[in-house]
């Protein structure tokens, strides 16, 4: 499945979700980690997948799902959304909203995966 795939399955399963109209994002990026600390990649997913449709031109979400499935072994996935969440990282630091070390921290996470 192709990312634009994965979003519109994310679309179908999570309606009631708006771009730029929740209140819930910054919540939802520290509840995934939190859950998948807690090695519970199910709920996990669903949290960063609500994130990735609150905030589309964000990177959180999608570096949350790369994460995930990096811990489930599914490589292909977990670099489709890292790759994803490096696009969107490196256009938040060419406007300003994002800080260097921050995309160089998702860098490090896909350099990790690849060397699998």
């Amino acid at each position: 499945m192709n990312l634009s795939e994965h979003i519109e399955h994310f679309r179908k399963q999570y309606p009631q979700i708006r771009p730029f109209e929740e209140e819930d994002d910054v919540e939802w990026w520290n509840e995934g980690l939190d859950l998948m600390r807690a090695d519970k990649l199910d709920q996990a997913e669903e949290t960063f997948t609500k994130l990735v449709l609150a905030q589309p031109e964000h990177s959180d979400g999608f570096n949350g799902l790369g994460l995930v499935y990096e811990k489930r072994k599914d490589r292909p996935q977990a670099e489709l959304f890292l790759r994803e969440a490096i696009r969107q990282a490196e256009q938040m630091v060419q406007e300003g909203s994002m800080d260097v070390k921050a995309l160089d921290i998702i860098r490090r996470d896909l350099d990790r995966i690849l060397k699998l």
